[in-house]
Parts: structure tokens; C-alpha cells; sequence
């Protein structure tokens, strides 16, 4: 371990001896001054609470990101080009030993850096949400909906296999596929279709959805239902429903008018009172608007329960407890990189390996996940084959690179969403235990197999 701790100090050094970790820890320090000062919500509180913790925390993040990379892929590369790594595998150092003190030293450096972030974003954002710069109505929104840690609940999944079955029948009899098209493309396209469907409001007509919570709420914290929707007609005009919270056909049920715009998320206040002794909520949603118009909400997210799980300063620093195991993810990269390859080819092969980590979405689209691509019927085999050999790359980087694509925990505290010690521990164990100890069974290996200590 002292030979360890030794690396790892040395690494820390060279890291902040460094002129570009230099220059981005400058843009890191212009970030988290400038941005709380100069970043305009859309007027309200909640817009205000998440551009300060997205574009601060995320700028921040942006900025250790590349410092991560580059200082851990100087690490171990320097110090080969400088033939200094000599003098150290000459002595009764392991590679395994090196290894280990360079990615410490990186990852423990930015891990302070991150540390030292999240303190100064917090309290410029408890120096712009002061009591003396918000009116009551804001204070009361800020302590029960955004500043604090809520667990979501999606609405309870419906059984429409009956119905996605004969709709995808009547697809196939009015012929709007190639007969020949498998029928595991045509079938998720269909699905959509139906769920859409169930999960839209006529005009005049209603809609429910029971949401299973996994215990019963505090009984002097509010559910907040939240939501969104689209019409069936290009307008942006406010709708006007009714909300009825409570069992079916119970005529004390809790009830609210709204009047909202589209495609923005809205959210109602729920009395806990009315979840139900097997812990579930029913909800109706009427469409009383005047204008006939249907309303359409999306069946993946358009109804969401929040049910209050603690504070925001705790799951404040769950989010940078998730956001550091992500840095360590990449000084591990950085690292393994560095042993192979010199410092510009090793810092080009972790950008690019940055820049799939960042575009994990567009890789899984390509890959054909969670979607259906129907190539057209008139492409030649020359065309499919080309489509076939890119969507089999991009098939192998999501499953290579698929376990580590994980939810932002930024856009989770913006909104007030809880960051789970399930979520974090599910990082810990891929990002650093399993992936991390791929890459460094693999810079060992070559360093171990590396003529660097031999005389020239």
C-alpha cells in the first residue's frame, strides 16, 4: 500500500502540473462562478432550480470529464515517453501496483474537484432561492416539489395483448407492410399504435390509471401526479379537464379543474388520504373542454406519481456519489489507453470512447433497440448488406457498451426525482468493479508484457 499511495501522489502532481488540466480547471472555476450569476430560467422557480443545476453541474461535468481523460491518459503514457517508467518497473513495483496508483490519483483528484462543485452549486442555489427573493406560493412549491427527493411511480402496465393481436391481423389484411416483412418488426410498431391509443382522452370521455405504490406515502407529505400531453390538432390553445383522484365510483372522490397548455409538464397536489389500504392510487382524467379535441398522453411518460422519499441534500450528493463513479469509470479508460497507445492516439481512442458514452441513445437506435426499422422493398443487396453490417456494429457497441448507459442523475435531481442507493450501487458494481477491472486486467497485462525497463 505505500508503494500504491506513493503513485498515487505522484500521479496528483503531474495531473495539476499539467497546462491543459490547467486550462480546463480555469473553465471549470469560470463555470461554477459564471453560470449561477448569469443562467435565466423561464421565469419560474422550477425552471430557475433546474438550468442552475443542469447547466452548472453539467458544464462542471462536462469539464472534469475531459480532465479525467486526459490527465489519466498522461498518467501512464508520459512517463513511457520519458522513459522515467524505467527507473520505477526497475524496482520492485508491480504493474499491477502502477496500475492502481495512477488510476487513484486521477480518479481521487477530479473526485475532489466534483466534491468541490456540487458544494458551490448548492449554495448558489440556496443563495438565489432565499426566503427574501421568493414570494410564499414559491417557497411552498420549492419545499414540496422541487427541492426534495421523490420517487417516481409510472401508472400500472395494461394488459392489451388481445388488443395489439387483432390490430396487428387487420394491419396485415389492409396490406400497409410488405407481406414478407418478419413479424418482429411489424409487431412493436403496432404495440405503439395501441398503447397510444388507451392512453388517449375523446372528447367528452375519460380515462383512468391505477398507480401501485411500493409503501404507503407520509401522511403530511402530498402525492404529486405529474403530466403532459399532446392534441390531435396543431394547437397550442389550454385545455380544460377534471381530474378525480380516488376509488371508482366513490362519490366523495377528490376531484380538480385544470386548465392546461399542452406539451409541457403540469403537475396536481394529491392529499395521501386518498391511497387506497393495498397501497394504490386511482386516477380519471375527464376531457370537459369545449372545443372537441382529443388528448393524447404518452404512454411511456406522460403520467408520472411522485411519492416523497427525503431531502435534496442527500440525494444531491447521491447524484455526485453516481457522477464520480462515472469519472472513475474514465480514468480507468484513460489509463488502460495510455499503456497501449501514446498521448495523442491514447487521448483520441478515450474521446471517442467519451463521446459513445454521451450518445448512448443514438447508438441503441441505430442498433434497432426499442424500435423497428422496415428497410424498403425496392433496396438492392448491396444497400441491405451495407444496412445489415452497420447495424451490426452499432448492435455490438450496445451490447459491449449497453450496461453502462445509465440515467443522468442531473435530470433526476433538476426535477426532484429520488437517485436510489439501488441506481448507485448498480454504477459501482459495472462502471468501477466489473468494467474498471476489465480494463485494468487489460493495462496490466501489457504493461507486464512492455520492454519498458530494458537498456536502449
Amino acid at each position: 500500500m505505500p508503494t500504491i499511495w506513493a503513485i498515487v501522489l505522484i500521479s496528483m502532481r503531474n495531473a495539476v502540473r499539467s497546462k491543459i488540466v490547467l486550462v480546463l480547471l480555469f473553465f471549470l472555476l469560470v463555470a461554477l462562478i459564471g453560470l449561477p450569476l448569469s443562467v435565466r430560467g423561464d421565469g419560474t422557480i422550477s425552471g430557475h432550480v433546474q438550468l442552475l443545476l443542469r447547466y452548472t453541474l453539467g458544464v462542471a461535468m462536462l469539464i472534469l470529464s475531459i480532465a479525467t481523460v486526459w490527465a489519466a491518459c498522461a498518467a501512464v503514457s508520459t512517463e513511457i515517453r520519458d522513459r522515467h517508467i524505467q527507473m520505477v518497473l526497475s524496482k520492485p513495483v508491480r504493474a499491477t501496483q502502477l496500475w492502481l496508483g495512477k488510476w487513484l490519483g486521477v480518479t481521487l483528484l477530479n473526485g475532489g474537484l466534483l466534491l468541490l462543485c456540487v458544494v458551490v452549486t448548492y449554495g448558489a442555489l440556496r443563495w438565489t432561492t432565499r426566503p427574501a427573493v421568493l414570494s410564499a406560493e414559491e417557497q411552498e412549491l420549492l419545499a414540496t416539489e422541487i427541492l426534495v427527493a421523490q420517487r417516481r411511480v409510472d401508472p400500472q402496465l395494461r394488459d392489451l395483448r388481445a388488443d395489439i393481436a387483432r390490430e396487428y391481423e387487420a394491419a396485415r389484411a389492409r396490406g400497409e407492410w410488405p407481406a414478407e416483412t418478419p413479424t418482429h418488426q411489424v409487431w412493436p410498431l403496432v404495440e405503439r399504435t395501441v398503447r397510444a391509443r388507451a392512453n388517449a382522452v375523446q372528447s367528452g370521455g375519460q380515462n383512468r390509471w391505477v398507480f401501485q405504490l411500493p409503501r404507503q406515502p407520509p401522511p403530511d407529505r402530498p402525492l404529486i401526479l405529474r403530466y403532459r400531453f399532446a392534441l390531435s390538432i396543431l394547437d397550442m390553445e389550454t385545455i380544460r379537464g377534471r381530474w378525480r383522484i380516488g376509488p371508482p365510483g366513490d362519490p366523495r372522490r377528490y376531484e380538480v379543474e385544470v386548465f392546461d397548455a399542452p406539451r409541457s409538464w403540469n403537475s396536481i397536489a394529491i392529499p395521501p388520504e386518498w391511497v387506497a389500504d393495498d397501497r394504490t392510487l386511482t386516477v380519471e382524467f375527464a376531457n370537459v373542454h369545449e372545443r372537441p379535441v382529443m388528448v393524447l398522453f404518452n404512454p411511456a411518460d406522460g403520467l408520472r406519481l411522485m411519492v416523497y422519499e427525503g431531502g435534496f441534500l442527500a440525494n444531491l450528493l447521491r447524484a455526485g456519489l453516481s457522477l464520480f463513479f462515472h469519472l472513475a469509470f474514465l480514468s480507468a479508460i484513460g489509463v488502460t489507453a495510455g499503456t497501449f497507445f501514446s498521448i495523442p492516439v491514447a487521448a483520441l481512442a478515450s474521446f471517442y470512447a467519451l463521446l459513445l458514452l454521451n450518445t448512448g441513445r443514438f447508438v441503441q437506435r441505430l442498433a434497432g433497440r426499442g424500435g423497428a426499422s422496415i428497410a424498403s422493398a425496392d433496396a438492392g443487396w448491396i444497400e441491405q448488406m451495407l444496412v445489415a453490417i452497420t447495424q451490426g456494429i452499432y448492435r455490438a457497441l450496445d451490447l459491449i457498451l449497453g450496461p453502462v448507459y445509465t440515467a443522468n442523475p442531473l435530470d433526476l435531481i433538476a426535477v426532484g426525482e429520488w437517485v436510489g442507493w439501488g441506481e448507485i450501487s448498480y454504477q459501482f458494481l459495472v462502471k468501477v468493479f466489473l468494467y474498471g477491472g476489465v480494463l485494468m486486467g487489460c493495462g496490466v497485462w501489457h504493461l507486464s508484457r512492455k520492454e519498458v525497463a530494458l537498456p536502449l
